[in-house]
């Protein structure tokens, strides 16, 4: 793998002054470091290759994200991604996938990232502006869920722990606070959407996510990888039994892509596969 220049500087910068790759990590040392990357990178963000694709340009708060990243899941969605492609990126928090995705949709496709943390939101938009991509990604600022309205959403600022489902193992403070609501098939009946890859991460709230899709999932071309939080699932209001149940009554199996050999309670990304 060849590494880009700055990332040679940066990478003995960092030894030099002890900081750690994290995505979570606070200290003067850290908050320093990301001072000074934004410094030396005008603002442009750092060069990153990710799963083999061509370069894009991550916010330095966003270093921790290595040159390979959940493999496996890209390799499942840019399988399914082609041009044409319409994306719902359902808790898309810094846009990852958006962007990697995008450089795949053509002309004529399009990705919805999903993200109601103000913190990660503003992220994600400099994200797309640095790389060029706000005409093919369009954020949505709100809470994905089973109805539309205003739900709590309990803040980790720029930490991945955001969620509507806090649980007593969430590794930093949480803040609530009150955000939109909208649900999957509000949002798609009201842009006349037929998307054609749905994607959830949204720390244990999937369920209430499909719950609010009933009209999409109905769709046998569409394709939906999501990420299973079974530790959040009480906190969220749902079960193992309930979750089974929903997969059963919807003509899906749980095709488990990191690993997992109990999809229901480990955590790890599946592909709810038409049977």
């Amino acid at each position: 793998m060849t590494i880009h220049p700055i990332e040679k500087l940066l990478r003995g910068l960092r030894r030099i002054l002890g900081v750690r790759e994290s995505r979570s990590n606070l200290s003067l040392q850290s908050r320093l470091y990301t001072a000074f990357l934004e410094l030396i990178t005008f603002g442009r963000g750092i060069p990153r290759a990710i799963n083999g694709e061509p370069e894009i340009r991550l916010v330095p708060m966003c270093r921790f994200l290595s040159s390979s990243y959940e493999p496996d899941v890209w390799n499942w969605l840019k399988k399914r991604t082609v041009p044409g492609s319409i994306i719902l990126d359902v808790g898309a928090q810094f846009g990852l996938y958006s962007m990697l995705a995008t450089r795949h949709i053509g002309k004529e496709g399009h990705i919805f990232a999903f993200e109601p943390s103000p913190d990660s939101a503003a992220v994600l938009r400099r994200h797309l502006t640095q790389n060029g991509m706000n005409d093919r990604v369009e954020i949505v600022q709100a809470a994905v869920g089973p109805e539309e309205g205003e739900v709590t959403f309990f803040m980790a600022g720029t930490h991945p722990s955001n969620t509507l489902a806090p649980t007593t193992v969430d590794p930093v403070k949480l803040t609530p606070v009150k955000v939109k609501a909208i649900t999957v098939d509000g949002f798609c009946r009201q842009r006349q959407l037929k998307p054609t890859i749905l994607k959830i991460d949204v720390e244990g709230w999937e369920l209430q996510v499909l719950r609010g899709a009933m009209e999409v999932v109905k769709d046998p071309t569409l394709s939906i990888c999501v990420e299973m939080h079974p530790y959040a699932w009480e906190s969220a209001g749902y079960t193992a039994a309930d979750f089974t149940n929903f997969v059963e009554l919807n003509g899906f199996e749980v095709v488990p892509l990191t690993g997992q050999s109990s999809p229901f309670a480990e955590y790890g990304e599946v592909w709810l596969k038409r049977k």
